[in-house]
């Protein structure tokens, strides 16, 4: 089967090679994204519903080894201790991991350790006019100050284009 593609000069290994990377990694996305809304369904189902009501879906992309993956993933609203309403995504706290959107949050005060951040966008809030950064700036706070200094190093914090 491959000596006469090769054989016949119809495509070379390398282009090949480059064409097969490409499938599997557009396969692994596509995996991950029903993955990952999949078990954001269960977190959907299983939730207590009085203290996190469904507020819809919204779109997001995280970075994985083979590109970025976009999917769905659904929204709450729910009272933080201090008794302030809150908007969060079940699915993104239990995989503790920063979406793209948070991480070019966090890129803006780049260069700074965990503690500084925290501080910073504590101090920014009050001056963001736009809610929906509002909910961003405090969904990098609450994984921020869940996270030890150590684990805060190991963050890639490469912003997208």
């Amino acid at each position: 089967m491959m000596n006469p593609i090769v054989e016949e000069n119809l495509i070379s290994f390398k282009e090949l090679e480059q064409k097969i990377f490409a499938y599997v990694c557009e396969l692994g996305r596509e995996i991950t994204r029903i993955m990952l809304e999949s078990y954001d369904r269960e977190l959907a189902e299983g939730r207590d519903k009085k203290a996190y009501r469904g507020k819809g879906s919204r779109r997001t992309t995280i970075k994985t080894v083979y590109g970025e993956v976009e999917y769905r993933r659904r929204v709450y609203r729910t009272e933080t201790e201090d008794g302030q309403s809150a908007h969060v995504f079940l699915l993104d706290q239990a995989m503790d991991k920063f979406t793209v959107e948070e991480i070019n949050l966090m890129c803006v005060f780049e260069g700074q350790d965990r503690k500084s951040m925290i501080a910073d966008i504590k101090n920014v809030i009050p001056h963001i006019q736009d809610s929906d950064m509002v909910e961003l700036a405090r969904q990098v706070l609450g994984k921020l100050e869940a996270m030890s200094d150590e684990e805060f190093a190991e963050v890639a914090m490469e912003a997208a284009e």
